[in-house]
């Protein structure tokens, strides 16, 4: 049994929504100052799991997405 990733990093953010990882960076740290602003504890470069899957809309199961074989 695998264990879910609690965070996700610059580079799977990325490949996620298609972005450039310079242009990820960028969204990680937005991601980050809003739950710094919440009094959350922050890993520089890396995103909770469970974060991105509740603020983007129709975003579930990051992992499940993550692993698919995308097919152009």
């Amino acid at each position: 049994m695998r264990k879910r990733k609690m965070y996700l990093s610059v580079e799977d953010i990325a490949e996620l929504f298609g972005l450039s990882v310079s242009f990820a960076y960028r969204v990680v740290e937005r991601m980050n100052t809003d739950l710094e602003s919440k009094n959350y504890y922050v890993i520089l470069g890396r995103v909770p799991t469970r974060y991105v899957e509740d603020k983007i809309y129709g975003l579930e199961h990051v992992e499940q997405y993550l692993k698919e074989d995308k097919v152009v």
